[in-house]
């Protein structure tokens, strides 16, 4: 069995989608491996609940009445940043409880929360820093997704190389790389978290910065100056909803497509799973056939994209209600 386990690991395939493998003789080194894909929605998270909390609160107005008050320039993005990073910390804290409770070892339990909660707190600065860039929570949402799914393609590159290859340090320079380098349940590597708490001082520190060279409810990107006129195109409902989405949905686009493109382009490394393995051959002879492995894998990696695309479909419901709070919708 636990032969089967390191070659399924050890493949470039699972590799790109899940991570690497650190420890396949332990219980808990097998769940911080399968839960790689957890690290990508605990980004969204951080990310989702700072621009919330300062570039969505400017836009409808509420910063600029608080602002009004007793409190200081950076009262905003600090109280955002402070609840992001104790949302990571209660998450790391019930990941680490419930792994102990479940009776796998203390010491790894705490790394793979701590690992989590690197993400969120990670993307929680990278969001506090596009937030200063744009006025509009919808576009900073956007510019923090991207370097989000830019952080799992590079992760997803890297891995899938050989060891020692120059394409494997690509997962170097990602911080959901970093996370997993941190091996919960196998001999955990502490110092990663130092790369972890750089990176959020740094993002965290220019966010600051831009933060007093800007007005409020303003972007350091300018706006680009919308037509004097309605286009005629735009008199129909369809039209209106193309017009509303098309920005959303052209990155979107591209970014699934590169990720598609990244996992495509691995998929037919999953027919190595078998090796040399006769018990393994079997199985795979049972289920189908390698082609059927391939079938298999590529519906795994669609349902991982299928959560992800959820994100998208509540994004874009929810432009119906901020068309409504700017009063456009009026």
């Amino acid at each position: 069995m636990r032969s089967g386990v390191v070659v399924v690991g050890s493949n470039p395939s699972f590799r790109a989608m899940l991570g690497p493998l650190f420890n396949a003789s332990s219980i808990g080194g097998l769940v911080a491996w399968r839960a790689g894909i957890v690290l990508v929605l605990a980004g969204l998270m951080g990310l989702q609940t700072v621009v919330r909390h300062t570039r969505l609160e400017e836009e409808t107005g509420r910063h600029e009445l608080v602002g009004s008050g007793v409190v200081g320039r950076y009262a905003g993005l600090t109280a955002a940043l402070i609840v992001a990073f104790g949302a990571g910390l209660l998450l790391a804290t019930l990941i680490a409880g419930s792994l102990i409770g479940l009776g796998l070892e203390a010491t790894g339990s705490i790394a793979f929360g701590l690992a989590v909660a690197a993400v969120v707190w990670t993307f929680a600065a990278v969001a506090s820093l596009s937030a200063q860039l744009t006025s509009s929570a919808r576009a900073a949402n956007g510019i923090a997704g991207g370097a989000l799914g830019l952080a799992y393609l590079l992760r997803a590159l890297g891995d899938s190389a050989p060891e020692g290859d120059a394409l494997s340090r690509l997962s170097w320079l990602s911080p959901i790389g970093w996370s997993q380098q941190l091996r919960p349940f196998a001999d955990e590597r502490w110092w990663v978290l130092g790369l972890v708490a750089a990176l959020m001082a740094l993002t965290a520190g220019i966010a600051y910065a831009l933060a007093s060279r800007r007005d409020v409810d303003a972007g350091l990107l300018a706006d680009r100056a919308g037509p004097a006129a309605a286009d005629p195109l735009l008199r129909s409902p369809v039209a209106l909803a193309w017009r509303l989405q098309r920005g959303a949905l052209l990155w979107w686009a591209i970014c699934f497509a590169v990720v598609g493109l990244a996992e495509g382009s691995v998929a037919d490394g999953v027919k190595q799973i078998v090796g040399d393995n006769p018990q393994m051959a079997e199985i795979i002879q049972r289920l189908g056939g390698s082609e059927a492995l391939v079938d298999n894998f590529l519906a795994t990696v669609m349902g991982i994209f299928g959560v992800i695309a959820a994100v998208y479909a509540v994004q874009a419901t929810l432009r119906l209600r901020a068309e409504e709070t700017a009063l456009r919708a009026e």
